[in-house]
């Protein structure tokens, strides 16, 4: 009987919380103002950074970013294991990826696709052979022709072959036999395109609608002794620029009918530290300045050459020397601006993330981080506006 309460103690409660709600309740009874949303029809303008999230488990993303301190602008969605290209105007992004009905079995569509950058929407697509190179992203596997009419895909089954898509019908021209050779480096004039050979060689391939024609290169380099990335940079001039897993650079003229050596030149050679480049996309080529940007590692070894960096430097063309050495580390794809003050933009391993890097305010061409975004998650290809 002790702990027993009055009954008024009660009501009174219950009277306070009938009190309370029905003020609650008043309070509701305001008219609901539903919440508007709306999607905007473009990105906003300014130059962009074009980041390739490849995904094998589920839908591959690109990432598009202002340059100016990596604003994030949108992205695009496709199916799996996708690889980028950016059309020379900067207008279009063009991508290869798979869509499966059924991830275990069953069948399996390869889709080149084009977006439109202003609006990221869809502006056309073309089923291409299901023999489309499955790869890492990276260069040299999706590209285009020096007019933008045709784009090439690099296949591997493992067997190697291109097939070459019409970019106004959006529809398969022709597939290109590449037996012993794998990469695509377009010529920068006409249908042409180049592909290294395991041999050192060069094939260069030239198209007439369906029909081609082969020409083979002398040896060029040493696929055992100083191996050659895909990756290549076209220069000022117009010549390719190679570099090579020990850190060497390869000049070459494509313009005839076939690839010929200009020139050698050792970059990371007597620079203490055993370095060498490492990653996808080693390298980046600034034109206004004839520099080029090349991400490396220390302590090197046979096997290191798709390791992160430790470094950017920064090498003159021009004056055949290095200029400049900058802290820049876990990148493995790197592009740059093509102003007189570059930016570089990275893949960071590491931190999965997009990182930006601008000239530091004292030395030649040194670099500071300026900047860094983790919506991309791991990344290993990435293309920078014109």
């Amino acid at each position: 009987m002790k702990n027993r309460r009055p009954l008024s103690r009660f009501l009174g409660v219950t009277t306070a919380l009938i009190t309370l709600g029905g003020a609650s309740g008043l309070q509701a009874a305001e008219p609901f103002k539903p919440e508007v949303m709306s999607v905007e029809p473009a990105i906003s303008d300014g130059p962009n950074v074009f980041v390739n999230q490849a995904s094998w488990d589920g839908a591959s993303r690109v990432h598009v970013y202002g340059q100016d301190g990596l604003t994030y602008k949108g992205l695009v969605s496709m199916g799996l294991t996708s690889q980028l290209l950016l059309s020379d105007d900067g207008a279009t992004v063009y991508t290869i990826s798979d869509y499966m009905k059924r991830y275990t079995y069953g069948p399996i569509e390869s889709v080149v696709q084009a977006f439109d950058v202003k609006t990221l929407s869809p502006k056309g697509e073309a089923i291409v052979p299901n023999s489309a190179a499955q790869a890492i992203g990276m260069t040299q596997l999706l590209e285009d022709s020096a007019d933008g009419e045709l784009v090439y895909v690099q296949n591997a089954t493992p067997a190697t072959s291109v097939t070459v898509v019409d970019t106004e019908s959006m529809s398969v021209v022709a597939e290109v036999p590449t037996p012993g050779c794998y990469g695509i480096i377009p010529a920068a004039s006409g249908h042409r395109f180049s592909s290294l050979c395991g041999t050192g060689q060069f094939n260069t391939y030239t198209l007439d609608g369906k029909d081609y024609t082969v020409a083979t290169s002398d040896t060029l380099f040493s696929a055992d002794d100083d191996p050659l990335y895909l990756h290549a940079e076209r220069r000022a001039d117009d010549e390719l620029i190679f570099t090579s897993f020990n850190g060497n650079l390869y000049l070459m003229d494509d313009s005839g009918e076939t690839v010929t050596l200009k020139k050698t030149l050792p970059v990371t050679e007597g620079v203490d530290g055993d370095w060498a480049p490492g990653g996808y996309a080693i390298t980046a080529y600034n034109k206004p300045n004839d520099m080029l940007f090349m991400i490396v590692h220390s302590d090197a070894y046979d096997g290191s050459h798709k390791d992160a960096s430790e470094e950017v430097w920064a090498y003159s063309m021009a004056d055949e020397e290095l200029v400049s050495r900058s802290q820049a580390p876990y990148m493995t794809a790197i592009d740059v601006t093509q102003d007189d003050s570059p930016r570089l933009f990275g893949t960071n391993e590491e931190d999965e993330s997009v990182d930006e890097y601008v000239l530091a305010d004292d030395g030649d061409f040194q670099l500071v981080k300026a900047a860094s975004d983790d919506k991309v998650g791991w990344a290993t290809s990435l293309q920078v506006a014109p």
